[in-house]
């Protein structure tokens, strides 16, 4: 299975030259800790989505080896939003299905084991212990079904459960190919400035979705200082 790693974007709430993948977290970087992790849940290949100072991070990758193949798609237009990083980059997933994942988070193994684990052919991870703020991405379930992400979920519907979306998804042969017509469709349109989660809303209509809860771990995902103090004490406790 192949993962694909969003990693084009700037992070300017980090106030940060480098890349956010390239962030030391107790002695890691975040782009280690992905690949480590990844290949620990069974991932076989993984394709990073580059943009912002992407130099840097080709560089980090050629300077050693890894436990599992690495290729670069380049995102020329990363200044807009992350629903044209995955657009470039579905199609390595589209004839066998995959994972897509946010570069900006900090977790454990297990947790992506989850994932790639999970029974569910489409899948996100859902943790129902956060509060919704406005900040962090929520899901709505109903049925056993995920119907909705954004922002704010909660006025929306009478949802069964709640909770934040860590930010990975996987998905079966169709799954992908729903999602890379759906992508197409919103960038052909040019509605470049909105977010992945903007075509996953348009696919929770068309395929069904499930979800594996993850409130037992610790994770976090990383866009201001404070996160990055929160990712080292987590990493810290993890050893």
């Amino acid at each position: 299975m192949r993962a694909i790693l969003l990693a084009a974007g700037r992070g300017r709430r980090l106030e940060s030259d480098a890349p956010k993948c390239l962030l030391d977290i107790a002695g890691k970087t975040l782009l280690e800790r992905h690949i480590e992790n990844l290949a620990q849940a069974g991932i076989s290949a993984l394709t990073i989505v580059v943009g912002y100072e992407q130099a840097q991070i080709r560089e980090f990758i050629s300077a050693r080896s890894w436990p599992l193949p690495v290729e670069f798609v380049e995102n020329k237009d990363y200044v807009r939003g992350s629903i044209v990083s995955l657009a470039v980059a579905i199609d390595r997933i589209s004839e066998s299905g995959g994972i897509w994942m946010d570069a900006d988070v900090l977790y454990p193994a297990a947790l992506m084991k989850r994932l790639v684990d999970s029974k569910h052919v489409n899948c996100v991870l859902l943790d129902d212990s956060s509060e919704e703020t406005g900040e962090e991405m929520m899901l709505g379930v109903r049925g056993g079904r995920v119907l909705r992400v954004a922002r704010r979920v909660s006025p929306e519907a009478p949802w069964d459960q709640v909770g934040e979306a860590v930010g990975f998804a996987k998905v079966g042969r169709q799954g992908a190919l729903t999602m890379k017509r759906l992508l197409d469709g919103e960038v052909s349109a040019g509605r470049l400035d909105q977010e992945y989660e903007a075509a996953m809303n348009l696919c929770f209509a068309e395929e069904p979705w499930g979800f594996e809860p993850v409130s037992e771990f610790q994770w976090t995902e990383i866009d201001f200082r404070e996160d990055v103090e929160k990712a080292r004490r987590i990493a810290a406790e993890q050893g």
